[in-house]
């Protein structure tokens, strides 16, 4: 199966909204976030629009969308040398365990030669078992892993800078 990254465009940021409750569904065993009064979860993206740094895109497969991610360019406003991050990560269930979600990965780092980081939550041992396992595989295990108790995270770090080729 082939993989396509689609940029999200504010005339296409309701189907982003959609997907977002899929992924706070997923999410909520970890954040112990509860739905809202409107049996959906509270969601406000709109800064994904606003300020350039946020780069949100849907994961496509076969014409159809199995989910999404978020690129953070966390210094771009600050530093010449970027710092990118994987913000946030959604393959729908049905798609999962196919190896469509490491390809979206791979995809998305080779968009931008960057210093790259991916973080998990300690207690969402599914993400850092596939985080783990895509960035050895993309770096042939030239990354670093740390666990930042201040927030309970487990953060990759490695840069495709000077990869020579993707």
């Amino acid at each position: 199966m082939e993989i396509t990254l689609k940029a999200v465009d504010i005339e296409n940021k309701d189907v982003l909204y959609n997907l977002y409750q899929y992924y706070q569904y997923d999410f909520s065993p970890y954040s112990e976030e509860d739905l809202g009064l409107e049996g959906r979860f509270e969601i406000d993206l709109e800064h994904y629009w606003e300020d350039p740094r946020w780069n949100p895109f849907l994961i496509w497969s076969e014409k159809r969308i199995i989910g999404f991610l978020i690129i953070l360019f966390e210094n771009y406003d600050t530093d010449p040398d970027p710092t990118h991050v994987i913000f946030d990560f959604l393959i729908i269930s049905k798609y999962r365990r196919r190896g469509l979600g490491k390809l979206a990965a791979v995809q998305a780092f080779n968009l931008y030669r960057a210093n790259w980081k991916v973080v998990q939550m300690k207690t969402n041992e599914p993400a850092i078992h596939f985080w783990r396992d895509v960035v050895n595989h993309y770096t042939a295990g030239q990354y670093t892993e740390v666990f930042r108790e201040d927030l309970n995270k487990y953060v990759q770090s490695f840069t495709n800078r000077n990869f020579d080729s993707y």
